[in-house]
């Protein structure tokens, strides 16, 4: 795929593609918004490599091509960014000054999941850039989700069509599934989506579920209902539907949180991470 000087080089036969050519740190022409939303709904993932010293207002230009910069959506309370951060920011990151942790979900593996899902209206798009990095781990996968449904077992598209699932924050916390139902959290702060959705942009299908917030399946019996989630969450996750990214200093990366789940990999604890992220606005999953 080739516009002016900007190619996009695919990363993986599932998702993934490297924008060349392209400086976020600059004024985007009209030409280069419409090559990275056009190569945004082919790749689903878009990486621009090499990006030094990018600052947080020309991130969130980078993210406006794409839609309105999104609200946190996690609680106040656990707000733990530097004074002075703008108020949409999140820092996915273990780095610490004065004694304390300066971002969210610091350290360890992630399981699969879908930002915001317990949401009505879910982010549309991530977008990470990447300040410091680990030496190895940390990696950041994806799962293709127009692919799962492209590929379920016909046993599986009877049982789901027409079904939703509900979504819960503090399902498990972020991190590893505890499948808690009696959590208060889960009660406060879910929503139920269609299990089959449709993307609004390219009006393909996805299986819209994931590991760690999907908490059950409206009308089941709960046995019922969690022997279909892990057959559903098994098939998502195969990794013939999967990139996975190896972050390196300077990487921007926005992904299409509507079609795609994702996971990180666990890293040495005593290296720093730190990745500044913020969020694009979405809509209902339809």
């Amino acid at each position: 795929m080739l516009t002016h000087r900007l190619e996009a080089i695919r990363m993986s036969a599932a998702a993934g593609a490297e924008a060349r050519g392209l400086d976020p740190s600059r004024p985007l022409t009209d030409a280069d918004r419409d090559f990275l939303r056009k190569a945004w709904r082919e790749h689903l993932v878009l990486v621009v490599r090499g990006v030094a010293d990018l600052s947080a207002a020309a991130q969130m230009d980078f993210c406006r091509v794409f839609g309105e910069i999104g609200a946190r959506a996690r609680p106040a309370e656990t707000r733990h960014e530097p004074d002075g951060a703008p108020a949409e920011v999140m820092y996915v990151s273990n780095k610490r000054e004065n004694g304390r942790v300066i971002g969210s979900i610091p350290d360890g593996e992630m399981e699969w999941h879908i930002d915001q899902s317990y949401m009505a209206n879910p982010a549309k798009g991530t977008c990470l850039y990447a300040i410091e990095v680990p030496r190895e781990g940390g990696d950041t996968m994806f799962g293709n989700l127009y692919q799962a449904w492209e590929t379920l077992p016909d046993d599986l598209r009877r049982a789901v069509e027409g079904r939703k699932v509900v979504n819960a924050y503090g399902h498990g916390g972020y991190g590893i599934q505890t499948r808690d139902a009696n959590d208060p959290r889960a009660a406060t702060r879910s929503h139920a989506h269609p299990i089959v959705a449709t993307h609004p942009d390219t009006g393909r299908k996805l299986l819209y579920v994931n590991r760690l917030m999907s908490l059950r399946v409206e009308g089941l019996p709960e046995d019922e209902s969690d022997e279909l989630l892990f057959r559903l969450f098994d098939h998502a996750e195969n990794p013939e539907f999967r990139f996975t990214h190896k972050w390196k200093q300077g990487d921007l990366l926005l992904w299409d949180n509507r079609c795609t789940i994702h996971a990180r990999a666990d890293f040495d604890k005593t290296q720093t991470r730190h990745l500044r992220r913020f969020s694009i606005r979405g809509d209902a999953v339809t």
